[in-house]
């Protein structure tokens, strides 16, 4: 038997020399008239794949008649198959009324007709036959009708062997496999399909792609649908999110390609849908991991920052911290024109008290005394810093040398006010702090290491003067 190959080839030129053979038909369908009999080429191919017959009928007689090739087909003999009602006898029922009406239907158009149906054949095998069949008007008076039978059993045969082997493959496909129209309609799916979108096939049918994707998906699946009509790509891939009926978010990876017509232009899509939501929940659960881990090194960097910038004792700025402040706000001031003062305090006695109180005793000490320097800076752009050893330092943008006066006094009343007993301080016996206060109009020729060292001076002055005062470096300066 003849390979599909064969067979197609048989049946192109088969219905080529169909068209060509006949006379020509009075109708609605032009016809080329041609030979008297069948191309050689086509009764070759006819005899290697197994069968050809001819056939004529009379309609207004009712005469019909095998011209050539009937007992290769049909088990019975032209005499028992000589009108129409004994040829249909022949046809497998259920596709009687269909060739029936195919061919009432070119009777009544004088046109041509091609069906492929079942008959029985020799030792009861189902044939499967393709018959061409053609109305035909020798005069304004009589009509004929005349075919041809091609036995293309082999090739049907193959073709629904085919037509099952991808049914099962699509069907039983572990993905989603689905045919869809041009505008987004589902046309055929399988079972996975259905059972990643969530709806009844019935259902399915009535809604498009875009009814079930979610609405931030959309637009980039549309565009990338125009991109595969204008030529642009043959495939695209996406991830994207399904809405199911039960209104669950399904992330899938979609594949699609373009299927074309015979002429080259668009006929349906084919799409490959794969439920990659556990994938994509393990992703998404490693991202917010990631940022929270993320987040974590971020506050323990900042916590980190905090502590290379905090006095461990005090827990107010330390040195370093206060370095840069100074400097930035230095800065900030030759931008503004501002004033920028820093007042310097030193504990008096202090080394006294830690030799005579203890070390604990000191610690608690220089703890009161930050919390106090901390209170005074009471506004955002104020710092309060531990300089080192018993020095604190106080930087205050935008404040003058009576407004930086005012502050460091009321920070010695606080002071005295919290009345800390210091064995090493021969006058009062309680403890006191020395402050030296600077003020400057901050410019690009000057720095804030001499604003510093002016602030120092004045501290020390004050040390000089006796103790428990407040020296400014104006009054040094004079």
């Amino acid at each position: 038997m003849v390979r599909i190959s064969c067979a197609r080839e048989f049946i192109s030129i088969a219905q080529a020399h169909f068209d060509s053979v006949l006379p020509v038909v009075v109708g609605p369908e032009p016809f080329n008239s041609g030979m008297s009999s069948l191309d050689p080429q086509l009764v070759a191919l006819a005899q290697v794949s197994g069968a050809i017959a001819t056939w004529e009928w009379i309609p207004d007689t009712n005469d019909f008649r095998w011209t050539s090739g009937q007992t290769e087909i049909y088990s019975q003999q032209a005499t028992d198959s000589d009108s129409v009602v004994g040829w249909e006898y022949l046809v497998h029922p259920e596709d009687r009324a269909r060739v029936r009406s195919a061919i009432y239907t070119a009777l009544h158009n004088k046109s041509s007709f091609c069906e492929r149906f079942r008959v029985e054949g020799k030792d009861s095998r189902t044939l499967w036959i393709l018959g061409f069949g053609k109305v035909i008007c020798p005069d304004k008076n009589s009509v004929t009708v005349v075919g041809v039978n091609l036995d293309v059993t082999d090739w049907a045969e193959a073709i629904l062997a085919s037509e099952a082997r991808f049914t099962a493959t699509f069907e039983q496909a572990a993905v989603g496999i689905a045919h869809v129209g041009l505008d987004g309609s589902w046309l055929k799916v399988n079972r996975r399909c259905l059972e990643i979108v969530g709806y009844p096939w019935e259902e399915l049918r009535k809604l498009t792609f875009g009814d079930v994707t979610h609405p931030d998906d959309l637009e980039a699946d549309w565009a990338l649908v125009r991109e595969l009509l204008d030529g642009q790509r043959t495939t695209y891939s996406m991830e994207k999110r399904y809405f199911t009926k039960d209104d669950r978010l399904v992330w899938v990876n979609l594949t699609v390609s373009l299927i074309k017509k015979t002429d080259g232009g668009p006929d349906y899509f084919v799409s490959v849908i794969e439920d990659i939501t556990a994938r994509k929940r393990i992703e998404i659960e490693r991202d917010q991991l990631i940022a929270e881990l993320e987040e974590r090194v971020r506050q323990r960097t900042v916590e980190l920052e905090r502590l290379s910038l905090t006095d461990p004792l005090t827990g107010i700025a330390n040195r370093r911290a206060f370095d840069q402040c100074l400097q930035a706000e230095w800065d900030r001031a030759v931008r503004t024109r501002q004033p920028l003062s820093v007042i310097l305090a030193d504990i008096d006695f202090f080394k006294d008290l830690n030799d005579k109180a203890g070390h604990a005793a000191a610690d608690e000490t220089l703890k009161s005394v930050a919390a106090c320097i901390s209170h005074a800076a009471h506004r955002s752009t104020d710092m309060a810093a531990r300089y080192g050893g018993d020095e604190f330092v106080l930087i205050l943008p935008d404040t003058d040398s009576e407004g930086a006066l005012g502050i460091a006094s009321r920070l010695q009343e606080t002071v005295n006010g919290l009345k800390i007993k210091n064995p090493g301080s021969p006058k009062s016996g309680l403890l006191t702090l020395s402050q030296g206060v600077a003020t400057a109009f901050p410019n690009a020729k000057g720095s804030s290491t001499g604003l510093l060292l002016e602030a120092d001076r004045a501290m020390y002055d004050a040390k000089h003067m006796g103790r428990a005062r407040i020296s400014t470096a104006e009054r040094r300066r004079r």
